[in-house]
């Protein structure tokens, strides 16, 4: 990231899998929240559509085979074309496996599947079977395959591109239960491969950093390829599990979504059956840690509204109340449009609050419970409850009108403020899953012409139809209308964050976050939230908790800003099965306000209760070679030839002084790093920038000043509205030591100034791969009305050289050829995949503070083949200055 004081440039940290679409954008729509059909009966199968696959028997006896991958396939099909589960007929589904499932074959299965299906359809797609990497892409064994020859033999997502190119509107759910690790590679090196060729086959192009997805299309992993699927019975464990999930298990409780079974099961409901399911399962058959490690990867479930399987337990008594309803129609005792109301309700379980009462009316209508007429009278009761007072509507629109009026003047692309608010009404009926009414429809087709008067009557009267709901109330409907219109802008970079949201994220720019200060993750072996490191200095660090410390249990006696909560609250929260964004979500919280950790530490029986009150946690950056037993950092990598390393893991900066220096921060804390280091005398620096995100654009140019001349320049900045700014150096740098900067893919914004000015003035040596390229500044500020975040990007920066830094402008202009930051000539070093993989694991031990009486992890070159071609360069400098020391 990087930015100015107010703002920042920011990016997509590394777009690996588990962090690559933690949010969704809905667009699908429902029926008016007060129309006659409160549920939408699109979210049905329509006519679905099955294509399912299982090889596991293979010609080539390098493959190994996969036993259960044929009978999965097999009996997937007979689950699905069962009329009391999903009934889809038989020459709508067709089974290919390890007797015919060529590669020919498949992809004819596939294209033929989506010609057949169209808007409204389920399409499900089933693999099951063994699979490798050509290159680092992923490719799926077809009984013809040869390992040696895979790149020609095997099925591969681009084979299959130009038919999920052409779904259009279907409800696709693909299931995928491939094992990576069947196969006798003999002497090659096989990389692990990304399993992102499939999810851009399911949902296109789409890096937003609120990793906004298309609806209704769903991916299910069962395992990402490092994990070894597990068998259980005669199926594998994928199978098992998925067939009691469609078979009616996760429309039970406590899977089912809503206050009951409904006798449907929505993919969202499936796919928390199996999040939860599996590893309980692999904590079963599993004979190792490992195999018990074993989980789903689900995306695009919580953007997805639609059903895949009826619930045969609850079948008979939906179907005898939908009987009872049409035939008080059929008997003229109800009129048609109730009883289409009253059979959408009882047939599908629908969100609100409010339907789910009156489904409960039309429920004991259909069980001889109460009268038409009583219904009816519950009906217009919850009807008159929905009213929304005027001046709600009129808040609401106050601080949209605030929003349009901030991005239309400062937005780097001209929008009037008339294109902002219908896109805010247009994502606000979106995300509640609405339908536009068409008279609003027609008032928003020329928004470029509306008068702020307009704006504002269009915005109170789109907010007053919608009426009281749960997921409007208070400021979240202003909350989804600017997220929405933010994703309408076509700037990945551009995002509204709500309240809740910017608590979480703190730290990512401030540098700090309210919180007890430790990074966790899920212990799957033993079910529960593994400490991996307290943070330095913070409530967790300075309480006693331990790296390696597993919490069972969260105890809360107030919310997250300190307020008591209610009697009826849930006050203690199992780590069993719980999430670990669930988890931070907890124990996040407002300074000073309490939370209860329960510890199992090892090597001692008895949990440990840790009652920890909340602070602002400060967030390391500026990272070195190893801790001392005070968790202070030791700098000096090549003590003998006084060659210091430093980590900066972005660039924060906190507590600005009249001047716009800091106080506090990432530059400060490199400064005192430096000046330990030349106590004892610094040769050369290492200034490792790979991974680094960026931050604030103050911190970026007064840590190139700690190097370069005064007067010399470091970044141009051209907004679109306001004069063109030049930073350059306002007091001289220190420029007796050597630099070098490691880059990587990562490297952006902030990182890539930094990099991009050393680079250009001949301070530094550019060593590892071509950085992020992302020339953008985004202002980041606090959006008051709503207590949440604006950021919108409003200039591109420019090194000093005025060379091309952003990707995006070589896709807009073909005439750009250069973007990024490129390591000097012959000081490339690329990593392979399974290298970066190892890379990754190692550099992340390197922030652990371990327990007292442990050694803590140390900076390895040899480990990182990167840094040493640095170290090398350094070597060979010193060595040719004569500052090498001598014998």
């Amino acid at each position: 990231m990087l930015g100015t004081e107010k703002g920042t440039l920011d990016m997509n940290l590394r777009m690996w899998l588990l962090g690559l679409f933690a949010t969704a954008m809905a667009v699908g729509f429902g029926s008016p929240a007060i129309a006659a059909d409160p549920v939408d009966p699109s979210n049905g199968p329509g006519k679905p559509y099955l294509v399912s696959i299982g090889v596991g028997e293979f010609r080539d006896k390098a493959i190994h085979p996969r036993p259960t991958a044929d009978a999965d396939a097999k009996a997937l099909y007979g689950l699905l074309t069962n009329k009391a589960v999903l009934g889809i007929p038989a020459d709508r589904a067709k089974l290919l496996t390890s007797a015919d499932a060529t590669r020919e074959g498949i992809v004819k299965a596939i294209d033929t599947a989506v010609d057949a299906t169209s808007k409204g359809d389920l399409l499900i797609i089933a693999f099951f079977g063994s699979g490798s990497s050509v290159a680092d892409k992923p490719c799926f064994f077809t009984p013809e395959s040869v390992f040696k020859d895979r790149a020609k033999t095997t099925l591969t997502p681009n084979e299959l591109e130009p038919a999920f190119k052409k779904i259009k509107g279907q409800k696709l759910l693909l299931l995928m239960d491939v094992t990576y690790k069947g196969f006798d590679a003999g002497e090659e090196k096989v990389l692990e491969p990304s399993v992102a060729p499939y999810i851009k086959l399911v949902f296109g192009e789409d890096d937003r950093e609120d990793s906004s997805l298309q609806t209704d299309r769903v991916i299910v992993l069962g395992n990402l390829p490092f994990r070894l699927p597990l068998t259980k019975g005669g199926h594998g464990l994928f199978y098992t599990v998925l067939a009691e999930g469609l078979g009616g298990k996760s429309d039970q409780k406590p899977y089912f979504i809503g206050d009951e079974p409904d006798g449907l099961v929505t993919v969202a409901e499936l796919a928390k059956y199996l999040e939860k399911e599996i590893p309980n399962g692999a904590r079963e058959v599993g004979k190792n840690d490992k195999e018990k490690e074993l989980f789903p990867y689900i995306i695009g479930q919580s953007t997805s509204r639609f059903w895949v399987s009826h619930n045969p337990a609850e079948t008979d008594k939906v179907t005898k109340r939908l009987d009872t309803i049409a035939a008080l129609v059929k008997d003229g005792k109800m009129n048609e449009a109730d009883g289409k109301e009253a059979t959408g309700l009882i047939f599908r379980m629908p969100r609100l609050k409010w339907q789910q009462d009156l489904r409960k009316a039309y429920q004991n209508l259909a069980d001889g419970k109460v009268t038409v007429d009583e219904a009816l009278t519950t009906r217009k009761t919850l009807r008159d409850s929905l009213k929304l007072p005027a001046e709600d509507a009129a808040a609401y629109a106050k601080k949209v009108e605030d929003w349009t009026s901030e991005l239309s003047a400062r937005y780097i692309k001209p929008f009037t403020t008339g294109e902002l608010t219908a896109a805010a009404i247009k994502g606000m009926y979106s995300r509640a899953e609405e339908p536009l009414p068409v008279d609003l429809e027609d008032a928003l087709k020329k928004p470029k012409e509306l008068s702020r008067e307009q704006q504002d009557e269009l915005l109170m009267d789109a907010r007053m139809r919608l009426g009281r709901r749960e997921d409007l109330d208070g400021d979240k409907a202003v909350d989804v209308s600017l997220a929405m219109a933010s994703g309408s802008l076509g700037d990945r970079y551009s995002i509204y964050t709500d309240k809740a949201g910017v608590l979480k994220m703190q730290s990512q720019l401030q540098g700090r976050f309210p919180g007890v200060g430790i990074q966790i993750r899920r212990d799957a072996v033993r079910d529960g939230l593994l400490v991996a490191t307290p943070i330095k200095g913070s409530p967790a660090y300075k309480a006693g908790i331990q790296a390696g410390d597993l919490i069972t249990e969260i105890r809360l006696d107030v919310d997250k800003f300190g307020n008591p909560l209610p009697a009826d609250a849930q006050k203690v929260h199992s780590t069993k099965g719980m999430k670990t964004e669930d988890a931070v979500s907890l124990i996040l919280g407002a300074p000073d306000s309490p939370v209860t950790l329960m510890v199992q530490r090892e090597g001692l029986k008895d949990l440990k209760e840790f009652k920890i009150f909340r602070n602002f946690v400060m967030v390391e950056t500026v990272h070195g070679v190893q801790r001392d037993k005070n968790a202070d950092w030791n700098f000096f990598i090549d003590e003998k030839n006084k060659i210091g390393y430093v980590h900066i893991t972005q660039f924060i900066a906190i507590d600005l002084d009249e001047d716009g220096r800091e106080e506090f921060g990432t530059v400060t804390d490199l400064k005192k790093a430096i000046a330990q280091m030349k106590k004892t005398g610094l040769n050369g620096l290492i200034i490792d920038l790979r991974e680094n995100p960026g931050g604030y654009l103050s911190s970026a140019w007064h840590l190139c000043e700690m190097f370069i001349d005064k007067g010399e320049k470091v970044v141009t900045v051209k907004p679109r509205a306001g004069a063109i700014r030049e930073y350059k150096a306002e007091i001289q740098g220190d420029k007796s030591f050597e630099v070098v900067v490691l880059v990587n893919g990562n490297s952006a914004s902030a990182s890539e100034i930094v990099a991009a000015c050393l680079q250009d003035h001949g301070r530094a040596t550019i060593v590892g791969e071509r950085s992020y390229g992302k020339g953008s500044v985004q202002d980041v500020r606090e959006f008051k009305p709503t207590g949440g975040q604006l950021k919108y990007t409003i200039a591109r920066y420019y090194p000093p050289t005025g060379r091309n830094i952003d990707k995006l402008a070589t896709e807009q202009d073909p005439t750009i050829k250069e973007w990024g930051v490129k390591p000097d000539p012959g000081f490339e070093v690329k990593l392979s995949s399974d290298e970066l993989n190892d890379w990754y694991e190692y550099a992340q031990n390197l922030l652990v503070i371990e327990p007292p009486g442990k050694e803590s992890p140390k900076v390895n070159p040899a480990k990182d083949k990167q840094l040493l071609k640095g170290l090398e360069q350094l070597r060979d400098i010193l060595k040719s200055n004569g500052k090498a020391p001598k014998g």
